[in-house]
């Protein structure tokens, strides 16, 4: 048992029977859709069948004599060689297509600086009532506080781990001397959909949503997009989201109405107001509270918010 060969023996076993492990988590699809902890499921998988393998090679070297045991070595190191050379490919793969990918983006990756707020963000901040060109599914809140980093992939591989998506930029925050957050350092291509930490707003609109990830738009003016993990947020689907802002408007106001039940040849409500207030959304309507200046109800009424994906109001958080 403490020949040259039986060590060999032992690290050969170790190492193979890791890949034997990781290999089989794989097949079964033990590190699929779960998120971050995709990871330690395929390293756990790895580490216990390594274990396996180093107690059967100690029993291997315990009983049989030096031929065989010489025999395995040279089996188990063409194995090793094999899994590695198998695992390499796949790895130089995945690149290749994360690098196409990026060729495709629109803009090129610009590295992460230190900034207040990017200069190509000053004239969109202090605009509190929102149209919307693109719908999208919804708005996406990332979590922010001094230790919290949200970041950005580029490529999402849907069959693959969290792991196994690279991570290309990110945003980080700091608390001012008002004890509010602020960004201390994220991309410069970075015009959120909705940015005043002051008040609390962070929100990108979100395109797409798989197992493990948000597609959100990092960049409103050029459409950017950019993959990021649903633990770093909480993305909100259009209902929930509007029911949440102050107030709405019309896009059209000569020629949306407000009705007294969600039908389009319902009755008009002719009622003078200066604020439409959100309480209810039943699919492609919405149901209204109509404020005057003193934020003092004088009607109600349904509204339509949606037609065949499109929006027809603007939203307001602050007034």
């Amino acid at each position: 048992m403490l020949k040259p060969y039986s060590f060999i023996l032992y690290l050969l076993a170790l190492v193979s029977f890791f890949f034997v492990g990781i290999s089989f988590a794989g097949i079964v699809g033990a590190a699929k859709n779960q998120g971050l902890a995709g990871g330690a499921i395929l390293l756990g998988y790895g580490m216990v069948s390594a274990l396996i393998g180093l107690i059967i090679s100690i029993f291997i070297s315990y009983k049989s004599p030096r031929p065989l045991i010489i025999r395995l070595n040279v089996v188990l190191a063409i194995c090793s060689l094999g899994f590695y050379a198998y695992y390499h490919l796949k790895y130089i793969e995945n690149q290749k297509i994360k690098d196409q990918e990026e060729q495709k983006t629109e803009q090129p990756k610009q590295q992460t600086i230190p900034i207040g707020l990017p200069v190509s963000l000053v004239s969109v901040y202090d605009k509190t009532v929102q149209p919307i060109e693109t719908k999208g599914l919804g708005m996406f809140s990332p979590n922010v506080s001094e230790t919290t980093t949200l970041y950005f992939y580029n490529y999402q591989l849907p069959e693959k781990s969290v792991y196994q998506n690279a991570v290309t930029d990110s945003i980080t925050f700091k608390k001012t001397a008002y004890g509010e957050f602020d960004i201390a350092a994220a991309p410069s291509y970075l015009v959120p959909e909705h940015l005043k930490l002051d008040y609390g707003i962070l929100y990108f609109k979100a395109i797409s949503v798989t197992n493990d990830f948000v597609e959100i738009e990092v960049n409103k003016l050029t459409h950017q997009t950019a993959f990021v993990h649903k633990s770093s947020g909480e993305l909100k689907y259009w209902p929930a989201f509007l029911l949440t802002v102050n107030s709405v408007e019309f896009i059209h106001p000569e020629t949306q109405n407000i009705y007294v039940k969600p039908l389009n040849h319902a009755g008009i409500v002719k009622q003078s107001y200066n604020f439409m207030q959100p309480l209810k959304i039943n699919q492609d309507w919405m149901y209204v509270l109509l404020l005057n200046d003193d934020f003092e109800t004088v009607g109600k009424g349904w509204i339509k918010w949606n037609d065949n994906g499109n929006l027809l109001i603007t939203y307001s958080f602050l007034s």
